[in-house]
């Protein structure tokens, strides 16, 4: 069985974690690596059992519920937490740090020495995301360089950003690793490539537009428009984007067209 089919039914080995944390979801990935996530921020959270004590990846449930969530987490190991990671320093992500500083825990930063762990450096989301791969669960935490509950926010990077970071990811494990998104479902590298190839059609789209000289309201108006932003719905959510989000994916992708055509006439 493969893990991604594994984690298919994580819902029914996590039910007995259902009374410890209420407002908490467990899935139990293996033996080394559960992921937590809460309603407040959807923020996929890894917790880590390995040799250097018990590792937390982007510990942000919302400020109401990290006192659970550290609760979930010695009820899943009976042990503290002892260090922390951040694929990136946005406080959907990072907003739990001093939380658990506070109770001992040692934030890592820079290079990863943590047995397992081995860490990779990109510009996409952010000017510096982290993609973290843990060898031993054959996982790699991609932050929200890859959204499976939202569309691609490359804003950092531009294009060429969003394209370096994602070929990085594939060449990273093997066609078995699991691949865990910022928010939204766990998925792997054959729905990344997906992702990537309508990314760029969104922006291909949006520039031909753009060339024509249409506005930002007939951009979004077009039905090519909106068939491919469905393709980034892989939960199939209703609505997917309200229009404001939905606008405002439109305007920062035509700032981001704008940027790489500007430094290509420098």
């Amino acid at each position: 069985m493969t893990m991604l089919k594994a984690l298919l039914i994580t819902p029914v080995l996590a039910a007995s974690f259902g009374a410890l944390a209420a407002t908490i979801q467990v899935q139990a990935v293996s033996q080394h690596l559960h992921i937590l996530t809460a309603q407040d921020y959807g923020t996929n959270i890894g917790v880590f059992k390995s040799p250097d004590g018990v590792v937390l990846i982007d510990p942000m449930p919302g400020k109401t519920n990290l006192a659970q969530l550290s609760k979930t987490v010695s009820e899943i190991h009976h042990k503290p937490v002892t260090h922390i990671l951040n694929t990136h320093n946005h406080e959907d992500h990072s907003g739990g740090n001093a939380y658990f500083m506070e109770r001992g825990a040692q934030l890592v930063e820079g290079d990863v020495k943590l047995a397992g762990f081995s860490r990779v450096m990109v510009k996409s989301h952010t000017s510096v995301d982290n993609i973290f791969y843990h060898k031993p669960s054959n996982t790699i935490f991609v932050g929200d360089v890859f959204d499976t509950s939202w569309h691609p926010t490359f804003y950092a990077g531009g294009v060429e950003g969003f394209k370096d970071a994602i070929e990085i990811i594939l060449q990273i494990g093997d066609e078995q690793s699991v691949i865990i998104p910022g928010h939204g479902a766990v998925s792997n590298k054959a729905s990344l490539r997906e992702f990537r190839a309508n990314t760029l059609l969104w922006v291909d789209t949006v520039r031909a537009f753009r060339k024509k000289s249409y506005s930002v309201e007939k951009i979004m108006a077009e039905n090519e428009s909106k068939k491919i932003v469905a393709r980034f719905n892989v939960q199939g959510k209703v609505p997917f984007l309200p229009d404001t989000a939905y606008k405002r994916f439109v305007e920062r992708t035509i700032q981001v067209i704008e940027q790489e055509e500007n430094k290509g006439g420098e």
